[in-house]
C-alpha cells in the first residue's frame, strides 16, 4: 500500500513515539494527539487514513466512542491495549469504520517491532487488518490472529499470572526484610535476573499492571489453578522422599519436551549478559 496518514491518540506516551518513529521509518506521514498537543484527536478522525488508540485503557473506551462515530467506513480504527475483549466491542458499537483490536506483546523500552510478537484481533474489515498485518510482517514481527475471548484468555496467563507471581516474589522480599541489594552477595544468576524483574515491573506504571490483573476477568481461574499447582508442588517436593520428588518433575519435563533443552539455550544467553 502507499504512504498513509496514521493518527496516534496518545502519541506523546512511550508506546506512541514507538509506534510514531516506527510508522515514520515506514514511509507513512503520522499525526500526534495528547494532552497539550494543538492536534485533537477529533482531528485525526477527520485528517487520517488509519487512527491507533494509544493511551491507557482505562480513557481508551471513552476515546474509541468518540472517535468511532467520527469515522467514515472508508478508514480504519485499531487500538494496543492489553485487553481486547471490552476496546474491541466498543470500538464496534461506536464505529462504522474498519476496526483491528492490536496488542504489541512488547513494551516502549524495545527499539522496535523485528523478533516481537504483535497480536491481531480482527473486528471489522479486510483492508487495515491486511495492512497492519502485512506492516508488522514486513518489520520483522511474529504477527498471529486470535479472538478477542482467547487473546484475554492467553494474557490470563501471559500477563496476569506472570505478573502476580512477580509481585508475589516482591512481596516476600518485603515480608523477609531483605532487598536485592542485601542479596547481591549471595545470589545465583537466576535469582538476580528475578530480582531485576522484580524490579523492573515495580520501575514502571502501576496503573498498567493493576489494569493487566485485575481487569482481566480470566486472571482468577488462572490463579486459582497456580495455587493449586503450587499446593502439589509443595507436597511433591518439601520434607518429600526424594524419589517421589524425582518422578514428579520429570512427568513435567515429559510434557515440556523438547522446549526444556531450548529454554536452557535461551536461558544461558541471557544470564551470560547478567553476569
Amino acid at each position: 500500500m502507499d504512504q498513509i496518514t496514521l493518527g496516534i491518540v496518545g502519541g506523546k506516551g512511550g508506546m506512541g513515539r514507538l509506534f510514531d518513529a516506527w510508522f515514520v521509518r515506514r514511509g507513512h506521514r503520522v499525526l500526534l494527539a495528547d494532552v497539550g498537543t494543538e492536534t485533537t484527536a477529533d482531528e485525526l478522525a477527520r485528517r487520517c487514513d488509519l487512527v491507533m488508540i494509544a493511551t491507557p485503557m482505562d480513557v481508551a473506551p471513552a476515546i474509541a466512542k468518540n472517535l468511532g462515530r467520527r469515522m467514515s467506513k472508508e478508514q480504519g480504527l485499531f487500538d494496543i491495549c492489553s485487553l481486547k475483549e471490552e476496546i474491541t466491542e466498543v470500538m464496534m458499537d461506536s464505529a462504522s469504520c474498519e476496526v483491528v483490536g492490536t496488542h504489541p506483546m512488547f513494551g516502549p523500552h524495545t527499539e522496535g517491532v523485528a523478533g516481537q510478537n504483535i497480536i491481531l484481533t480482527p473486528g471489522r474489515g479486510e483492508r487495515w487488518l491486511a495492512f497492519l498485518e502485512a506492516e508488522f510482517v514486513d518489520g520483522g514481527a511474529r504477527v498471529s490472529r486470535m479472538t478477542p475471548e482467547a487473546h484475554d484468555r492467553a494474557m490470563a496467563l501471559a500477563q496476569g499470572l506472570t505478573h502476580i507471581v512477580t509481585i508475589s516474589m516482591g512481596r516476600t522480599l518485603q515480608k523477609l526484610g531483605v532487598t536485592p541489594d542485601m542479596a547481591l552477595s549471595y545470589a545465583t544468576p537466576i535469582f538476580k535476573l528475578k530480582n531485576d524483574l522484580i524490579g523492573r515491573l515495580f520501575a514502571q506504571d502501576p496503573d498498567l499492571y493493576a489494569a493487566m490483573v485485575g481487569d482481566n476477568p480470566y486472571v482468577g481461574e488462572m490463579v486459582d489453578l497456580f495455587g493449586d499447582a503450587l499446593s502439589e508442588t509443595a507436597e511433591a517436593m518439601v520434607d518429600a522422599e526424594r524419589d517421589g520428588s524425582l518422578t514428579y518433575m520429570k512427568e513435567i519435563r515429559e510434557f515440556l519436551g523438547p522446549c526444556c533443552e531450548v529454554g536452557l539455550e535461551e536461558s544461558n544467553k541471557l544470564l551470560k549478559s547478567v553476569v
